[in-house]
């Protein structure tokens, strides 16, 4: 006799709070091969809240989420705080959870690519963007569709996962009808179905009556209570690992593409860099140009880079379009790689370059003052690029809590002038022939390691 395989997807004991309010209480769920299981309730109830933690999203209170991963369950999250790497599993949010300028092909092939099927590719899948009417589409910014047709690309790269896997896959689909057309509406129902007789398993969170219609099991709010009965299974201590692997690689060229395509790293921090340069000049500094002056020209130099540090990353503006950073957290179990673009260094040097151009400059004492200028540049890039990993990682410390905008952590950038401080008199130092190695590079490597101790102290707070 063979044991039935467990579950794709299994919540125990889910207690979840939104804010004050206890949204899910001592929740079991199960999601096996083959069901569509939807969720039916009136607007509030939490119906998305229930979606989103069998997506690992929510911090619970109590109880786990389970995800199969290979031939057993594993815990993806839970109240004690672990969150692990979920096997590929499709996702459409409530909102499109992709921002308006990636390409719609890119979109598609991002969902494809988390996978990790190297052997798929879009242009393999010609009949699936047929059918939703998208072939056309496939070079155009997300941004330029309408409504129901963003809402169509969002939905196809919910299913793709699934549709592209030999195996059972688990599918969360949050709202998927809404703003789709009755022909969108009909091919959703269809491909649902399809999926579900492949073996593969579907929650759905919907007011449709077309795809309550199709579902094999219907969970639904009575009040602000659910009706649902307990889910009676031995739950495992394994836990799912938290290697990225190939996701990080998606998402850094995901980031990289979009920065380059909009100029978002020369657009926002290299302007605010270029006007910090104009507002100096205009405070005419020609009278400090001095060695006497050296200490106080050097920090003029570097306030560009630095400023084009602290202007958020246009990655952060991106991830903030339409649930696209939620998307990605659930995707990458809120392991999302830290890093800034990669023009973006390239920015706080260019930055740095135009400063020693067009600010009246000291006398450095030495005759090599090209291979001075250049260890400058060198080093306005680095800033840039500490001080952006420092932004990044606010954000994301922020972005996890449960209330993202309860805590004000852009107070705590005025604290990043006393490592800048320390870097800008290393530089100084650094040029002084009459010190000896270690009191030329002392000032600049304790601001640089200020700099990386506050982002790995943000980077290690992470609420569970």
């Amino acid at each position: 006799m063979v044991d039935a395989p467990p579950p794709l997807l299994l919540c125990k004991g889910v207690e979840v709070r939104r804010g004050l309010r206890t949204v899910l209480k001592g929740v079991d769920l199960a999601v096996g091969e083959g069901e569509i299981v939807a969720l039916v309730g009136p607007n509030g109830c939490g119906k998305s809240t229930l979606a989103e933690t069998a997506a690992g999203m929510h911090m619970m209170r109590a109880g786990s989420t389970f995800h199969r991963l290979g031939k057993a369950l594993s815990v993806i999250r839970n109240h004690h705080g672990h969150r692990g790497l979920a096997q590929p599993f499709g996702l459409a949010l409530q909102k499109d959870g992709a921002s308006g300028d990636e390409l719609v092909g890119e979109r598609l092939q991002v969902a494809i690519d988390m996978c990790g099927e190297a052997e798929h590719s879009l242009a393999a899948l010609q009949n699936e963007t047929d059918k939703w009417r998208l072939s056309h589409r496939l070079n155009d910014r997300i941004a330029w569709l309408s409504g129901g047709m963003a809402r169509r690309v969002s939905v196809l790269a919910g299913l793709l996962p699934a549709l592209i896997s030999p195996e059972p896959r688990l599918v969360i689909l949050d709202e998927p009808s809404s703003g789709l057309d009755r022909e969108g509406s009909r091919i959703l129902c269809e491909e649902l179905t399809s999926l579900a007789e492949n073996g593969h398993g579907i929650l759905v969170a919907t007011h449709n009556q077309k795809v309550i219609d199709i579902a094999t099991k219907t969970i639904e709010w009575v009040g602000e209570k659910l009706d649902i009965e307990a889910v009676e299974y031995d739950t495992p201590s394994m836990k799912a690992p938290s290697e990225l692997g190939t996701r990080a690689k998606t998402f850094r060229a995901w980031a990289n593409i979009l920065d380059y395509r909009t100029w978002g790293s020369v657009a926002s921090n290299g302007v605010a860099g270029v006007l910090t340069i104009l507002l100096i000049l205009a405070l005419s500094v020609d009278d400090i140009a001095s060695a006497a002056g050296a200490s106080w020209m050097m920090t003029l130099l570097s306030v560009p880079a630095f400023v084009a540090g602290l202007i958020p990353a246009s990655t952060l503006r991106h991830l903030d379009e339409q649930f696209c950073a939620r998307w990605w957290d659930a995707q990458s179990a809120g392991q999302l790689p830290i890093s800034p673009p990669q023009a973006l260094p390239l920015v706080g040097a260019g930055l740095t370059a135009i400063a020693l151009a067009t600010l009246p400059l000291p006398h450095w004492g030495s005759q090599v003052d090209g291979v001075i200028e250049l260890g400058l540049i060198t080093l306005g890039g680095l800033l840039t690029w500490m001080v952006s990993l420092i932004q990044i990682s606010q954000w994301r410390l922020v972005s996890s809590l449960e209330r993202s905008n309860a805590l004000l952590f852009s107070f705590f950038l005025p604290f990043l002038i006393y490592p800048f401080l320390l870097w800008t008199s290393g530089q100084v130092a650094m040029l002084d022939g009459d010190l000896d190695l270690l009191e030329r590079f002392s000032n600049l490597l304790a601001g640089a390691a200020i700099f990386l101790g506050l982002f790995l102290g943000l980077r290690l707070l992470r609420p569970s």
